[in-house]
């Protein structure tokens, strides 16, 4: 307290216009790294979630190759009166995947049904095409690479087959997969698979 004539005086406390713009500055320094935290966070999360969207549709686009594959016709036997290779229709390579299926049409006989797989790399989908059936894509826009080989071990063949699927923020996927068709029974469980 200071007197002035006698009278007593309270000493105002007063913030500075200096302190308060330190204040401020400080207050817009924690604003700003809070935000790029938050950012950095949001970022992540997108990146995690379409990494799980690739990868879950290279997972569904492996699974109905594999089913389609574990249908395929790979035998040497007569159909209809004439000697069929099975494994001499099938086709594989860069991009491509075709074989014959085995079906029975309304009158119990035994038909082969032609399945192609299709890699169109100027807009990044994969298309099958089914004799006789409907035409589906899958991953649209999103495939980036579809190799197909067919492997023989000895009297056992399988496809090896390899997907790579790439969407926003250049996250990743590649799936690859022996498949072996049905009708082999007994493969050694200590199997691996070479790489190319």
């Amino acid at each position: 307290m200071i007197l002035f004539n006698g009278v007593r005086h309270k000493n105002n406390e007063a913030f500075t216009l200096t302190e308060i713009m330190v204040v401020i500055f400080l207050s817009l320094l924690l604003i700003v790294a809070l935000y790029d935290l938050f950012m950095y966070s949001f970022k992540g999360v997108r990146a995690g979630k379409n990494k799980l969207g690739n990868l879950q549709d290279a997972a569904i686009t492996m699974e109905h190759i594999k089913v389609d594959i574990k249908g395929a016709y790979l035998k040497k036997s007569n159909i209809k009166g004439q000697e069929i290779d099975g494994e001499s229709l099938i086709k594989t390579g860069d991009g491509v995947l075709e074989f014959a299926s085995l079906v029975y049409d309304q009158n119990g006989d035994e038909r082969l049904v032609k399945t192609v797989y299709n890699f169109d790399k100027s807009t990044g989908t994969l298309i099958k095409t089914e004799e006789g059936g409907p035409t589906r894509t899958f991953a649209a826009g999103k495939i980036k690479n579809f190799v197909t080989r067919l492997v023989k071990i000895g009297n056992i063949s399988y496809v090896d087959t390899t997907l790579k699927v790439e969407a926003e923020n250049k996250q990743k996927v590649e799936l690859r997969s022996a498949i072996f068709p049905k009708d082999v029974q007994a493969v050694n469980k200590h199997w691996i698979p070479n790489p190319f």
